[in-house]
């Protein structure tokens, strides 16, 4: 009897590593998809195809991270194409999806998970549950920028205490001003730092110091000290905020949308 070559997925199911078929993503119209073949069909709309967010989708989901990070590029491109076939036929979407992992990421990605998240999903984040961004932001004790002359650091003095005895900070930096005009925009680029430890101002120089702030002043990216996590940026002005959070090498526990309960990921 032949026995067929068993796919990335099914390996990863029979693993505990899969996922729920959700997929999320930074993405004009909504970040939220029931699958990745819906995912693909709603970005071929769309200005420059499936290969402008290609990489966001892998970059952004656990599981493909995951994948990547066990099978390398020509595994996880396996996988997205067992999930959604006509990805076959844009080469020109794989072609720069291999660009990106070996020139620009140079073959690297971190041992944490990075997720794409509707920003008032709930959160699971350092054990506890958090029902959105608007209940992290009701915790922050202290905010600033160091670069920012009139509020390098402003401790609040009424804030939520949290129950599990967690510390939030947020590092903003205010959008960019081109004339007139943009003066009286309020919005703000925000990362929001959650610790176990109060967050005073010498901890918020550590993160500012350790975490570098890239496009769009986002310091969620591959390159965050693991002492550091989590940290959870919002742009201030879309319906999607990223999260970086440590993995557990023993179990992974994870609490978002694509599940709307408990996952236990074994390794």
């Amino acid at each position: 009897m032949r026995h067929r070559e068993m796919t990335i997925k099914e390996s990863f199911t029979i693993t505990g590593v899969m996922e729920n078929t959700k997929v999320f993503f930074p993405c004009y119209g909504g970040c939220e998809f029931e699958s990745l073949e819906e995912a693909v069909n709603h970005v071929q709309q769309m200005s420059g195809g499936l290969s402008v967010y290609i990489d966001k989708i892998v970059m952004y989901n656990i599981c493909y991270r995951d994948c990547l990070r066990m099978h390398g590029i020509e595994g996880v491109i396996k996988m997205l194409i067992e999930e959604a076939p006509s990805i076959a036929q844009d080469t020109e979407a794989l072609d720069y999806l291999r660009f990106m992992w070996t020139d620009r990421m140079n073959e690297h990605i971190a041992d944490y998970d990075i997720q794409c998240l509707p920003k008032d999903s709930p959160m699971f984040i350092r054990g506890c549950l958090f029902k959105g961004l608007e209940d992290i932001k009701a915790y922050v004790e202290t905010s600033g920028n160091p670069r920012h002359r009139f509020a390098k650091w402003i401790r609040r003095e009424e804030y939520k205490h949290h129950p599990a005895m967690l510390h939030v900070g947020n590092i903003w930096e205010s959008y960019p001003m081109f004339d007139s005009s943009d003066a009286s925009d309020g919005r703000c680029y925000n990362n929001y730092v959650i610790s176990c430890n109060p967050l005073v101002e010498p901890m918020m120089e550590i993160y500012c110091s350790q975490v570098s702030a890239r496009s769009n002043f986002c310091m969620v990216h591959e390159d965050i000290p693991p002492i550091l996590l989590p940290i959870l940026y919002y742009d201030g002005d879309s319906d999607y905020v990223l999260l970086a959070t440590a993995k557990d090498k023993r179990k992974n526990v994870s609490y978002s949308p694509r599940y709307m309960k408990y996952s236990v990921q074994i390794y």
